[in-house]
């Protein structure tokens, strides 16, 4: 029995990394890929409303306001509003200064509650087509808006997703694996999006259509993936515009990127609770895709430490001993990784099981977390590079 539940854990592993986006490419190919409506005159495009939720954020607001107003998008269609969660620094001043010469930025002052209180307030003033959510230190690229939004002139489409690259001026371990991981989760958007599901949108650059928000609950953590996913739970398609570009720089602090992986990990399973529905095999493509890269995912971390148990009680076989050495290997060089985790060069076989390790890891603190009920939903910034 404990062989067979290891082999299962492993499995699952092997198919959650390795066999789902080789299941994904295949399936992928069978779908006939939903083209953009590139034909699109500006007088088709629809109202957008740009929705930024910030908290302290006075050494980027403005740089990110300027980035919002030169997109290339009719200003007449374009809404900025920066919902301010508490800020006690200048960024509300520097917001409102904005709003003063320009008529369609907007500041909303709201008391410290959290991202998804900021972004359920921003949405009720909302009265746009699309409402496009991105974040304070993130910079569009100057046609990403014009890219997100034809894609809704396929009146099928609910969500599109942007694609977000991450920039590492500094070089460091953390931030290399942060770019390998956004580089394979673009791969598999990109055939999810082929199928018409994408698992959940990154709050960097996204858009749905207004009318299918529904508000975040006051547990909601992780509001771009909550937000994003409602919209397939309600049978829209979700898609991926690859060429709608987003810039952010990982964070210079390797332990302040962790403990922002540790919000989300607490995130990703809190949302389990309000996409229960998503669950139903009976759904057919919208759960498989679920299931696979998200609630499988989100197993790792207890099938890690599962399989080092198991793997223990099973030495007395000449293959398991193998396989126990090969994690014992694994994991001592995610350990090497973390010892020069600031270091600018080291080769690939070191960050990546670092950076798995370290993903899983935030995961598992994240479950606790949650399940104790310590991750607030109010955020703090991982500080950037």
């Amino acid at each position: 029995m404990l062989e067979v539940v290891f082999w299962a854990g492993l499995a699952t592993i092997a198919y959650t990394y390795a066999i789902y986006p080789l299941a994904l490419f295949l399936l992928a190919r069978l779908v006939t890929e939903r083209k953009a409506h590139e034909k699109g005159a500006a007088r088709a495009l629809p109202a957008a409303t740009l929705v930024i939720a910030a908290y302290n954020e006075e050494a980027v607001i403005a740089k990110k306001i300027e980035n919002s107003l030169s997109l290339d998008y009719p200003q007449e269609l374009l809404t900025v509003i920066v919902a301010s969660d508490g800020s006690c620094d200048s960024t509300n001043g520097i917001v409102s200064g904005y709003a003063g010469r320009f008529g369609n930025v907007r500041l909303l002052s709201l008391p410290r509650s959290g991202k998804g209180s900021a972004i359920n307030a921003a949405m009720r003033e909302a009265a746009s087509d699309i409402a496009v959510f991105t974040d304070a230190n993130t910079e569009l690229e100057r046609g990403a808006l014009k890219r997100l939004s034809r894609r809704f002139l396929d009146p099928d489409v609910g969500c599109v997703s942007g694609r977000l690259v991450y920039r590492n001026p500094s070089g460091n371990i953390s931030g290399r694996g942060e770019g390998a991981y956004w580089r394979y989760e673009a791969m598999l958007k990109r055939f999810e999006s082929r199928i018409g599901y994408v698992a959940g949108a990154n709050g960097a650059i996204y858009a749905i259509r207004r009318e299918l928000f529904e508000p975040l609950k006051k547990s909601a953590i992780n509001d771009d993936f909550t937000i994003s996913m409602k919209v397939v739970e309600k049978g829209w398609l979700s898609i991926y515009e690859e060429e709608a570009l987003a810039y952010e720089d990982v964070a210079e602090d390797a332990g302040g990127e962790f403990m922002r992986h540790v919000r989300d990990g607490a995130g990703h399973y809190i949302a389990m609770l309000h996409l229960l529905a998503l669950l139903n095999p009976a759904l057919g493509a919208r759960s498989f895709i679920y299931w696979s890269h998200r609630v499988l995912r989100w197993a790792v971390p207890f099938i890690m430490v599962a399989l080092i148990f198991l793997n223990m009680r099973l030495l007395d076989d000449a293959l398991f001993e193998t396989l126990f050495y090969i994690q014992v290997i694994f994991y001592s060089t995610a350990l090497l990784g973390l010892a020069a985790s600031r270091a600018r060069r080291l080769p690939f076989f070191v960050y990546i099981p670092f950076y798995l390790c370290n993903l899983n890891l935030a995961l598992l603190i994240g479950f606790i977390k949650a399940v104790l009920g310590a991750q607030k939903p109010a955020w703090e910034k991982a500080g950037r590079a």
